[in-house]
């Protein structure tokens, strides 16, 4: 193995390179989701795009596994997934607090007037308690900030990748390597 191999077959550098496709993919969930209020048919876009997170993370661990002609071990895939999801959640955070903060400020109050439309349409037992509760919350400026939203963003997104991880790295060796002739 030349020296070469072992950069780019650092879980970390890895990480990195896969972590800019699934930076801009949960850009487009995080999109997806916060608009689904506004627009109903987003609701089906974004249940399809958070299935496809496994398989997509599967594909670059796979991937990895086969360049390195099935030597790679498995805490070395798993990490390289926990790499992917930290680099790809810090270019969705980031792009997240932009938006939030500069490009439509007023995106948090706008998300906490669909959803008291929304339970004002519903017919819940509780949708009256959860409206005063929003609106209590808006009135006592309890609601969080961009930066806020981006930081718990960021932790659900490695912890949750952690664990999605540990399975796909398993899966990712399961299948094998066969040399091909």
């Amino acid at each position: 193995m030349d020296n070469n191999h072992y950069i780019t077959s650092s879980p970390y550098r890895r990480g990195a390179v896969y972590g800019m496709p699934f930076g801009l993919y949960l850009t487009a969930l995080f999109f997806a989701i916060s608009y689904t209020f506004d627009y109903p048919l987003l609701g089906p876009v974004s249940f399809a795009l958070m299935l496809g997170v496994p398989f997509m993370i599967y594909g670059f661990l796979r991937r990895s596994f086969v360049e390195d002609r099935g030597t790679t071990i498995y805490s070395s895939l798993w990490m390289e997934g926990i790499a992917i999801f930290f680099f790809g959640g810090l270019i969705a955070t980031l792009v997240a607090v932009v938006y939030m903060r500069w490009l439509m400020p007023d995106f948090i109050e706008s998300r906490i007037d669909a959803m008291i439309e929304l339970y004002n349409q519903a017919d819940f037992s509780r949708s009256q308690e959860a409206i005063d509760l929003l609106t209590r919350a808006r009135e006592q400026n309890l609601i969080p900030k961009p930066i806020d939203i981006a930081i718990d963003m960021l932790w659900f997104i490695v912890f949750s990748g952690s664990m999605l991880s540990m399975l796909m790295a398993l899966l990712a060796r399961a299948r094998g390597y066969k040399i091909k002739k």
